[in-house]
């Protein structure tokens, strides 16, 4: 069942509604986070609530809450949704001001927003049953420099997504002079010459919170793991790429431009990491 948190108020989400002036609504002023929801428990809270406050902090909006409090409330949402596999979504804006102008306005309410919502596909455990890996293209990353902010102002990512797809694809993977960055909406892995590679944490990348629990899972399951600049020729020279995000969690790439990575199928390591991550998340 979808509900919505607005402002202290919970809803139905087809009611909520926000003022035109919000500085989220004209200037995609605001951050969010995605947490998902396995078996009635949210996933990583804690390390979603402290990005969270991570990226309020980098476009000076105070936190609204502690990360009690938030967690209180993501609780009460998940309570409330009543759905054992589910996706909350946080968003904070700037709060609404009395006109449209770039200065930020002095003393604004930050405009809190929580949604609650079904996601049958995290209901998925590792199984050998066969999958579909996405077919994927590369593009020039023309996005701002502040990409592990996880801000609201999501246009560049939109225009990447659809122009992917457009062509026939999944998604796009980015290059920014001539380094892998990420995806449109989540980090990029390799395995090349026995290593599992992705590109270390800096500001063009999202600091995913995935990309931090499959690192250490690779880690544990003594897979040599290299945080290091990716070359876009190393995509296809790769035996694996995979992608993770909080809704993705961990898939593999069959594709790059046409070309097949590896035999086109799952490969040795994603089969790995993912009965490791599938086997993590029924443990909480």
């Amino acid at each position: 069942m979808a509900v919505a948190y607005l402002n202290g108020v919970w809803q139905a989400i087809h009611k909520a509604k926000i003022s035109i002036l919000d500085r989220g609504f004209m200037f995609g002023d605001g951050v969010y986070e995605v947490i998902p929801v396995y078996n009635h428990k949210a996933f990583l809270l804690e390390q979603h609530l402290e990005r969270l406050s991570t990226s309020l902090d980098e476009i000076s909006i105070a936190n609204p809450m502690t990360a009690d409090q938030w967690a209180v409330l993501v609780l009460q949402a998940v309570e409330k949704g009543q759905e054992k596999n589910a996706v909350v979504y946080i968003q904070v804006t700037r709060g609404v001001a009395e006109k449209r102008e770039h200065l930020w306005p002095k003393n604004l309410s930050p405009t809190v927003l929580l949604t609650v919502s079904a996601a049958p596909g995290l209901a998925r455990v590792y199984s050998n049953a066969s999958i579909t890996p996405y077919s994927m293209m590369t593009m020039d990353d023309f996005r701002w420099k502040n990409g592990h902010i996880k801000t609201i102002s999501l246009l560049a990512a939109g225009l990447i997504k659809n122009e992917a797809v457009a062509k026939g694809v999944d998604d796009a993977i980015l290059i920014r002079t001539g380094l892998v960055t990420e995806s449109s909406s989540s980090n990029i892995f390799i395995v090349r010459n026995g290593a599992f590679v992705t590109p270390p944490k800096s500001s063009y990348i999202l600091h995913g919170i995935t990309r931090d629990l499959v690192l250490m899972l690779a880690r544990k399951s003594k897979i040599l793991v290299e945080e290091r600049d990716i070359q876009e020729a190393e995509l296809f020279s790769a035996s694996e790429v995979m992608v993770t995000s909080s809704g993705r969690e961990l898939w593999p790439v069959g594709s790059i431009n046409g070309s097949k990575i590896g035999d086109g199928a799952p490969g040795v390591i994603w089969k790995m990491l993912d009965k490791s991550f599938q086997e993590y998340k029924q443990t909480l």
